[in-house]
Order: C-alpha cells, then structure tokens, then sequence
C-alpha cells in the first residue's frame, strides 16, 4: 500500500482537527461515496454509512491509539455497514407494508389479480436474470438467499475468501440490478420470496 494513502487514512484519526485530516475524509467520502453508488442507489444510505464507519473507527481508535487503518480496512467496514442497513432497510419496509395492509381498504379481485400478475412478472424477470449470471454468481446467490448463508460461510463453502465473497456478490446483485431494471431495495426483498423454501 502507498504510505501516502495510509498516512492519509491515519491523519484522520491521529491529528482530526488538522486541515490534513479534513482533506483526508473529504478524499475518502468521496471515494466510499462513488464505491457506495456501485452497490445501492439509496444515498442516504450510503450517507449513514460512511458517517458511522469512521464514527465507529474514531471509537475504536480513542480505545486503541495504536490502531493502524488501512484503505481495505475503511471500504470492508463500509461496505459491511452499508449491506447491514440495506438489509435493516429492506425490514423496515416489510414491517411498515404489513402495518399498511392491515389498515388498507378492500380492494377488488381485478386490483388483486393485477398485482399478482406484476408480481409474477417481476420474479420471471429475476428467475430469467439468474441464468445470465455466471455459474459462480448464481451459486453464491443461492447461498446467500435461499441457504440464509452468511458471508464467511459462503466463503467456506465456495473456498474463496470473504472479501472475495463479497466482490462476487456485489457483481452479480448489480447484474441483476441491471438485468431486471430494478432498485436494490426491491430486488433483495424480492430474491428474499424467491428463495423462500415452500
């Protein structure tokens, strides 16, 4: 790694009131902020995520001054933070959808026949989708929605490294993202009922 680039993640933590470390986190939002437009178009998100990466890092590094970031530390603790609040947003939804329904009028059997169709449209979307992803892609995607797999154990499985893992998964939700012309925060929930063991 360039000790340039490390000195420049450090001077954030180690001098945080220098105009250094100030053009330091200016970089690297910018540099999460564009990484983070690969994975979800939800800027807030995004936003939150970056923000609380380098709070929880200010954190640690106040207990551990002795703490040395690197640039694969920040992005692998951005972009975990920013699948767990996908996944925390993709809850949110269902339950507020849920509370909805309960409180919704009665619509008629056309509106009910019409959304079921729309709905098996999009999942034919997503089935036809899959089997243009390359055979690892879809193997890590159907460990990951339909097995409920964890990262690390994906990793296992396929004997590939988290990181790894984690770059294969990203690949193929943005494929898929692409393919079906969807938002993230409609296609996970989406693969989620897919997926669902019958």
């Amino acid at each position: 790694m360039d000790t340039h680039e490390q000195r420049n993640i450090n001077v954030i933590f180690n001098a945080p009131d220098s105009p250094e470390a100030a053009a330091a986190y200016k970089m690297y939002y910018r540099q999460l902020y564009n990484y983070g437009r690969k994975l979800t178009d939800n800027n807030s998100l995004i936003e939150d995520a970056i923000h609380d990466v380098f709070v929880s890092m200010w954190q640690v590094h106040s207990r551990n001054p002795a703490m040395d970031a690197s640039k694969s530390y920040v992005y692998s603790s951005f972009r975990r933070k920013l699948f767990r609040y996908h996944e925390d947003a993709i809850r949110r939804m269902q339950r507020e959808e849920r509370a909805s329904e309960s409180a919704a009028p009665e619509f008629g059997a056309d509106h009910i026949l019409i959304h079921r169709e729309q709905d098996q449209q999009l999942k034919t979307a997503i089935l036809q989708a899959l089997q243009q992803l390359t055979p690892r892609q879809r193997e890590a995607v159907y460990l990951r929605f339909y097995e409920n797999m964890q990262y690390d154990e994906i990793a296992a499985v396929m004997d590939i490294s988290v990181k790894a893992t984690y770059k294969l998964m990203a690949r193929a939700l943005d494929e898929l993202k692409q393919l079906v012309n969807i938002p993230f925060y409609l296609l996970l929930p989406m693969l989620r009922l897919l997926f669902i063991r019958q």
